[in-house]
């Protein structure tokens, strides 16, 4: 059976012409708020809006919201393996053994060694590294949530300005960064939980745990959205 689809939403969302919304399996795109959003959704839009789709059911028929999960074919364009090839979205499975899952990652890297949108890096990629990603604190992690923190450091010699610049993990949790800066050679850390910013300590505020202690990955981008690193565990 085909369906039309009448709007892309993001990235990763269209509805349908009978209103149904639909979430794309397998990918995560950025969020309305995020860098490279409207690359994201213009790409999904010249693919798929306003064409006849066919769907491939996933292990769920439908997400927390409502929206329906599917894998979606345009004639012989698998779109959500398209959106990853070409940078556009992130591969984002809960289990590894998903039938396409090596396919995507495959894909995934192709996009990420050719630097493309989502994957473009940043002039200073090789200052920022980190050094601790703290994802799993004592107990109830929602209830001690400065004990889960990450750690990073500014391997270059010189001062580096991060207003602007962004934290995100795999979900759609994202930290900005508003007037701080960097010095050459130093560190800071990024809590989860609340508390007063200084020059090496800064508090995300959240009200929930932000690093899923089952896997994840962090990514780091600068004011231009480049891509400064990601860091994925287990």
């Amino acid at each position: 059976q085909e369906y039309l689809v009448k709007k892309v939403i993001d990235g990763d969302t269209i509805e349908l012409a009978d209103s149904q919304k639909v979430r794309l399996l397998g990918i995560n795109a950025p969020e309305t708020s995020e860098s490279h959003y409207q690359d994201s959704k213009d790409r999904l839009i010249q693919l798929i809006e306003n064409k006849s789709v066919k769907f491939e059911y996933g292990p769920e028929d439908k997400d927390l919201y409502g929206r329906l999960l599917r894998y979606i074919f345009v004639s012989d364009t698998f779109v959500n393996l398209e959106m990853v090839k070409g940078g556009y979205a992130s591969v984002y499975f809960f289990d590894p053994d998903e039938k396409y899952y090596l396919e995507f990652k495959t894909a995934e890297k192709y996009a990420k060694e050719n630097k493309l949108v989502i994957w473009t890096v940043s002039e200073n990629e090789k200052c920022l590294v980190i050094v601790t990603l703290h994802y799993d604190a004592s107990g109830n992690d929602n209830e001690n949530l400065n004990e889960e923190y990450a750690t990073f450091k500014n391997n270059c010699d010189y001062p580096i300005s991060m207003k602007g610049w962004e934290i995100k993990d795999s979900g759609t949790s994202i930290y900005n960064f508003k007037n701080f800066a960097i010095d050459g050679s130093s560190s800071f850390t990024l809590f989860s939980g609340k508390g007063a910013d200084t020059k090496s300590k800064l508090y995300w505020s959240s009200t929930r745990a932000i690093w899923n202690n089952a896997g994840d990955t962090l990514y780091l981008r600068d004011s231009k959205g480049s891509l400064v690193l990601y860091y994925s565990y287990p």
